[in-house]
C-alpha cells in the first residue's frame, strides 16, 4: 500500500472513532447524574445512550438540528455560519502568524546567545493563556487610563462591536511561543550536524546554510507537531472567545447547551463537530503553508 493511500484510510478510520468522542463526551451532563440525597454520583447510562438514538433519529427530521436559545426556537444551520466563521478566522490566523514568528524567531534564537529573549520566552510559555489575557486586557486598560487612548477593545460589546486585536494577539501569542521554542532546539540540533561543517567548509554563506540546509531538516520536525500544535490552540480558543465575548463557536455552546427546559445535547454535538472542522480546515492550511516553505527553502 502507498503512503498516500495508507493515509487515506487512516483518515477514513479515524473519522468513526472522533464521531464517536464527541457523542460520548456530549453524553456526559446526562450520564452523570447526582443521586436522591446530593452526596453520590450515578450513571444514567439509559438516559445517555437515548440521548444518542434520538440524535440520530433527529437527523432526517431536522429536529437534531433545532435548538433553544433562550425561549426562542432556532435552527442550527442558520445560526452556525457566523459562529463558525469566527472561530475559523482566530484559529486560522493564529495559526498561520504565530508559526511565522515562530519558525523566523526560533531560527534566531537557534543562533542567537542571547540569554535574555530566551529567559522571556520560557517565561511566557509557563503562564497559563488565562492569564496572558488578563494581562493584555489590564495593559490596555491601563494605557487608557494613563493617556486616555483606547488602543484596543478588551472585549466585545456586540457583534457591531467586536472585540479584533486582543483576541488574534492572544491566540498569535501561543503558537508563537510553542514553536519557537520546539524551532530553536532542533535548530540547534541540526546546526550541530556534520553535513552543515561540511557546507561551512565549502565557504558557504551563514544565512545560505540556515535557510537552504538547516531549515529543510527542522521542517518536518514541525509538520509532525501539527495536530498537538492545534490541539493546544483549540483549547485555547474556548478561554479566548469566553473572555473576549467573542461571537464564536465556543460561545455558542456556552450560552445554548443549557436551556430553560433542560440540557440540549443535539446543540452540544453540532458544536463540538463544527470546532473539529475547524480543525480540519486550519490543519490543511497550515499542511499547505508549510509545504510552501519547503518550496522555496529544500533544494
Amino acid at each position: 500500500m502507498s503512503r498516500s493511500m495508507l493515509k487515506v484510510a487512516k483518515t477514513v478510520i479515524a473519522i468513526p472513532g472522533l464521531l464517536a468522542f464527541v457523542l460520548l463526551v456530549a453524553i456526559l451532563p446526562i450520564l452523570l447524574q447526582l443521586g436522591e440525597n446530593g452526596s453520590s454520583i450515578q450513571l444514567n447510562w439509559s438516559g445517555g445512550f437515548a440521548s444518542i438514538r434520538d440524535y440520530f433519529a433527529g437527523i432526517g427530521t431536522g429536529e437534531s438540528f433545532r435548538f433553544l436559545s433562550g425561549r426562542t426556537e432556532r435552527s442550527f444551520w442558520e445560526q452556525i455560519g457566523s459562529f463558525f466563521n469566527v472561530s475559523l478566522f482566530y484559529v486560522a490566523a493564529g495559526a498561520l502568524i504565530g508559526t511565522t514568528i515562530g519558525i523566523l524567531v526560533g531560527i534566531y534564537l537557534g543562533l542567537s546567545r542571547a540569554e535574555w529573549l530566551k529567559r522571556v520566552v520560557e517565561f511566557i510559555g509557563a503562564l497559563p493563556d488565562f492569564v496572558i489575557i488578563l494581562l493584555l486586557q489590564f495593559l490596555v486598560v491601563y494605557i487608557a487610563s494613563e493617556t486616555g487612548i483606547v488602543v484596543f477593545r478588551v472585549a466585545s460589546l456586540s457583534t457591531d462591536h467586536p472585540a479584533v486585536m486582543l483576541p488574534l494577539i492572544s491566540m498569535i501569542v501561543l503558537p508563537a511561543n510553542y514553536m519557537i521554542r520546539n524551532v530553536a532546539q532542533q535548530m540547534k540540533i541540526t546546526l550541530s550536524e556534520d553535513y552543515i561543517g561540511f557546507a561551512k567548509a565549502r565557504g558557504l554563506g551563514k544565512t545560505y546554510i540556515v535557510f537552504f540546509h538547516a531549515l529543510p531538516n527542522v521542517l518536518p520536525f514541525i509538520k509532525a507537531d501539527l495536530h498537538k500544535l492545534l490541539g493546544i490552540m483549540m483549547g485555547n480558543l474556548f478561554i479566548v472567545e469566553y473572555l473576549f465575548n467573542m461571537h464564536g463557536v465556543t460561545k455558542l455552546l456556552y450560552a445554548d447547551a443549557f436551556a430553560y427546559e433542560g440540557y440540549q445535547y443535539d446543540v452540544v454535538v453540532n458544536g463540538l463537530l463544527s470546532l473539529l472542522a475547524v480543525y480540519a480546515i486550519v490543519f490543511i492550511v497550515l499542511k499547505l503553508f508549510l509545504r510552501g516553505w519547503e518550496k522555496v527553502f529544500v533544494r
